[in-house]
């Protein structure tokens, strides 16, 4: 099915496409949705429906009710009738959307729910959640409330099943207990960022109503928790019920978030009963010194506990978590720390690398094995490109992009371009054919270089050059991620550049300037040029863009 809001697709609103599946449907029913502001209160109850934008830039699922809205009786609506989108569906699966809860701000309007999500086995991939207060409520809801006799909400009178979410590479913004509920939800490698309410407090991250019986609540791996609110004025939590469950792993923590980290809620048996935990975190906010007593900070076995497999046991009729590994087509990626996934440890920087599956339908699985400071010789020395290669299979595709390490004439990694360079560019190029899988050549991403006068600056010497007489000798595709991004550049401008780039993104000032590495916006756009270069190739890649179903 196709949604678009010009009627160039099968439906105009997203409600309708939904609405036309049946209600006894067990099968997977894909819904491709065209770039548009769709403003729909959404209710998605069937099974098994997964919903795929174009970008979560360009495909946006709007609503702006609130708390404080009155009904025609003259009842207040209430946090849990506030929804854009309520999910209770079991096996609901997006990817490139963004969810969000138009109405303003929570000192105003109060809660605004961007998604209710009330289903089990349940995947956000590439997606945001926008809003103010209560942006993302997992459910079900808590037994029963503290001080009145229901919740108010369309799943009041419901049997409370505990749900399990997955959420991928998103982004989630609020202020007040922005992420909240009682489900077994996991957050990989999400951006997390609390918006600037000008207090003395700005707010919490999380609000967890785990069950007593869960073993599990909200656990947050590889993330990015970040705000432009003044350090020292966020929580990451407090319990919306005693027996809340929250754990941060290898996260990043910009300086917003408080140096107790937690709090109680005025709630005695919380700091007995809650369980809150954090892990191997890493920036200004995630010093242990100052933490309340009462989190644990776990030693490294118990760490090794919490993988995705024992925090929602078996992942089979899952969406995507179970087959991922099935997918049709393999691209491998095989390069520098401009094209890795950046571990949180290693700061705000990002590689394109992780951007790059959005552009994609699920048939195409991302294998990224590119590896910082890595140079042409020193990946293939290292026994990485053994790795892709006893992987990769007949019709796989291997994506090289070396260069900014090889240019280091000082250090053994250095390679010479029209000589060593080439030279070990081969031996990719040779041992992806071997196996019958397709390569490609990139020449490597521009550093952010300008002159006094804001004239554009070859850093890249030689090697761009040496990469494109490459691809001419070896019949091979080149990608010219340099020509590229000189480009963009150049249309950015000196000072525009910046925001490509990790060390603007820093809140804190004191940071040292980086010209090579991106912030997340920097690595989509980089990201976006690669999927623009196989569609201008022509490659047989390019039937598996999003934008080709849609």
């Amino acid at each position: 099915m196709i949604v678009a809001k010009d009627g160039t697709g099968s439906f105009t609103t997203i409600q309708e496409a939904i609405d036309s599946i049946t209600s006894t449907n067990q099968e997977r029913i894909t819904i491709y949705i065209k770039d548009g502001i769709y403003k729909e209160k959404l209710e998605i109850h069937k099974p098994n429906i997964s919903l795929v934008g174009t970008h979560r830039n360009k495909v946006k699922i709007v609503y702006d009710d609130y708390a404080k809205k009155e009904f025609p009786n003259g009842e207040n609506m209430g946090t849990f009738w506030s929804y854009s989108t309520i999910i209770t569906g079991d096996g609901f699966y997006a990817k490139n959307i963004t969810f969000e809860n138009s109405a303003g701000s929570g000192s105003i309007v109060g809660q605004a729910i961007a998604a209710y999500v009330d289903a089990d086995r349940v995947e956000f991939h590439h997606c945001s959640f926008l809003g103010s207060q209560d942006t993302l409520f997992t459910g079900p809801l808590p037994p029963k409330p503290i001080e009145t006799s229901r919740f108010g909400g369309p799943r009041d009178e419901e049997e409370k099943r505990v749900g399990r979410s997955y959420f991928s590479h998103c982004y989630i913004e609020g202020d007040i207990d922005f992420i909240f509920g009682s489900a077994t939800s996991v957050f990989k490698s999400c951006e997390i960022h609390s918006l600037n309410r000008n207090k003395e407090i700005n707010g919490y991250i999380t609000a967890a109503s785990t069950p007593y019986e869960e073993a599990y609540g909200y656990v947050f791996f590889d993330c990015f928790l970040t705000s432009d609110a003044k350090p020292r004025s966020v929580y990451l939590g407090r319990p919306w019920r005693d027996y809340a469950k929250t754990v941060f792993l290898r996260c990043w923590i910009d300086e917003h978030i408080k140096e107790t980290g937690w709090h109680d809620w005025d709630k005695p048996l919380a700091r007995e009963n809650a369980y809150y935990a954090e892990y191997n975190n890493h920036g200004p906010g995630a010093d242990m010194d100052k933490r309340t007593p009462w989190v644990h900070i776990l030693p490294k076995e118990e760490a090794e506990n919490y993988k995705i497999e024992t925090i929602f046991g078996s992942l089979q009729d899952w969406p995507t978590l179970g087959k991922l590994e099935k997918a049709g087509v393999h691209i491998f990626l095989a390069g520098d720390s401009t094209m890795e996934e950046v571990k949180a440890d290693q700061g705000n920087k990002r590689g394109w690398g992780e951007f790059l599956d959005p552009f994609f339908i699920d048939d195409v699985l991302i294998i990224n094995e590119a590896r910082g400071g890595r140079s042409s010789k020193s990946f293939i020395n290292e026994g990485h490109l053994n790795l892709i290669l006893n992987r990769i299979m007949p019709g796989d595709y291997l994506f090289i992009q070396f260069g900014h390490n090889d240019q280091k004439a000082e250090e053994e990694r250095a390679t010479d371009p029209f000589t060593t360079y080439q030279e070990y560019l081969s031996v990719f190029v040779e041992g992806a054919k071997e196996k019958g899988a397709i390569p490609v050549l990139l020449t490597s991403i521009n550093r952010r270089t300008f002159d006094e006068d804001g004239n554009f600056v070859n850093s890249l010497g030689s090697y761009p050059d040496a990469v494109r007489q490459l691809g001419d000798h070896l019949m091979v595709p080149v990608i010219d991620l340099y020509e590229k991004t000189k480009s963009l550049y150049e249309t950015f401008g000196a000072e525009e550049t910046k925001k490509l780039f990790a060390w603007y993104a820093l809140t804190n000032p004191s940071n040292p300037t980086d010209d090579t590495h991106f912030s997340s916006y920097g690595a989509e756009k980089m990201a976006e040029l690669v999927a623009e270069g196989i569609e201008e190739l022509s490659l047989p890649l390019r039937e598996y863009l999003i934008k080709n179903y849609v």
